[in-house]
């Protein structure tokens, strides 16, 4: 790095007015904030963690920026003072500053060297700051936690009044759903219940990866009671993705009723693709007549001109159990038989998982 200045003096001018004059120290900080000399990085980190208490700095976006793309692995050692600054940074700052963003990266960091900083994350999800708990939420997308520490909290902040909280809460309780699945399906089928939109969506798409998982480790599914009506209209949303995960969710959560399975049958001709590839897959797995179904994901695998729509048809079979493919095999020997490039080998690794 320039050595005309000493770390400290580089981290005090990232405050400074002038623009250039903080691009230059912005430069010099993460050169030492990423040097293989481990004494330069750790006291680098130490100077822009003390800067981050100091209420007058006006360069905590900078410093979390820095700690994000430069400081990995962060030392133990230096995790709990780190999380404690960045928490009383934050409350200087709004829910939307893109800092927060920098901030949960920096925390969820911080925790997967330093486990014994969960507690703390869990505490600050009901600080006063908005911005505070928007962190803590979105930090604990990206960490373990295997004794359940966070999930309760999170499950409480799916109300959160202020809705940046509230989003990323729904994200994070997907992604820690398998740490408690019978409590968080519950929490997720509520949000879907009771939410519309990327919401509701966010919701179905986190409990059919976590039905997805618990099918593929021959887990019990949790229990979801009234779930099939709710997906049945979501069948009809002009959202195809939407569309993709009520589908799913009723192949995986069956069996289904002769309403349902009519209207799965109906969806063999929807013009999205991959609707329509994952209606013949949650056919197959309900147990339905499976010619219809076979016969539309083969159209899909043989159509050479549009890779996009033999991609749909690859997806949603590669998303599903040996068990299930067995019922396709015989199509998909045949199709690739005459297929090339990367459909073929897509085809055969399928099929080679089946021995």
């Amino acid at each position: 790095m320039n050595s005309s200045r000493p770390v400290d003096e580089w981290v005090s001018r990232l405050s400074l007015p002038d623009v250039e004059a903080r691009a230059e120290a912005l430069e010099a900080v993460g050169e030492a904030l990423g040097s293989e000399d481990v004494v330069m990085r750790e006291r680098t980190a130490q100077f822009l963690i003390k800067d981050l208490t100091r209420p007058a700095s006006t360069a905590p976006g900078l410093i979390l920026s820095l700690l994000q793309a430069d400081w990995w692995p962060p030392p133990a050692r230096l995790a709990a003072s780190a999380v404690q600054a960045i928490t009383e940074a934050l409350t200087r700052m709004e829910a939307a500053d893109p800092a927060v963003g920098d901030a949960a990266l920096v925390l969820g960091n911080l925790c997967r060297v330093d486990p014994s900083q969960l507690p703390a994350l869990a505490a600050a999800l009901d600080h006063e700051h908005p911005a505070v708990r928007h962190a803590m939420a979105r930090a604990a997308s990206r960490v373990s936690d295997e004794k359940g520490l966070l999930l309760p909290k999170l499950i409480a902040h799916l109300d959160d009044p202020d809705e940046r909280v509230s989003f990323a809460a729904l994200e994070a309780v997907g992604a820690l759903a398998p740490v408690a699945p019978d409590v968080t399906s519950a929490a997720l089928l509520a949000q879907a219940r009771k939410t519309e939109g990327m919401r509701r969506y966010v919701a179905l798409s986190s409990l059919r990866a976590l039905l997805d998982q618990c099918r593929q480790k021959d887990l019990p599914l949790p229990a979801l009671g009234g779930l099939e009506p709710l997906l049945l209209g979501m069948l009809t949303d002009p959202n195809s993705a939407a569309r993709v995960e009520g589908v799913s969710l009723l192949g995986l959560t069956g069996p289904v009723s002769p309403a349902g399975l009519t209207a799965l049958g109906g969806l063999l001709k929807d013009v999205n693709p991959s609707v329509a590839a994952s209606a013949a897959v949650a056919l197959l797995r309900l147990g339905a007549p499976p010619q219809e179904a076979l016969a539309l994901l083969e159209r899909l695998l043989r159509s050479e001109d549009t890779p996009e729509v033999q991609g749909a048809a690859l997806s949603a079979l590669e998303a599903v159990e040996p068990a299930l493919i067995v019922k396709a095999k015989e199509m998909l020997k045949t199709v690739a038989h005459d297929a090339k490039g990367p459909v073929k080998a897509a085809l055969g690794e399928l099929l080679s998982e089946l021995g």
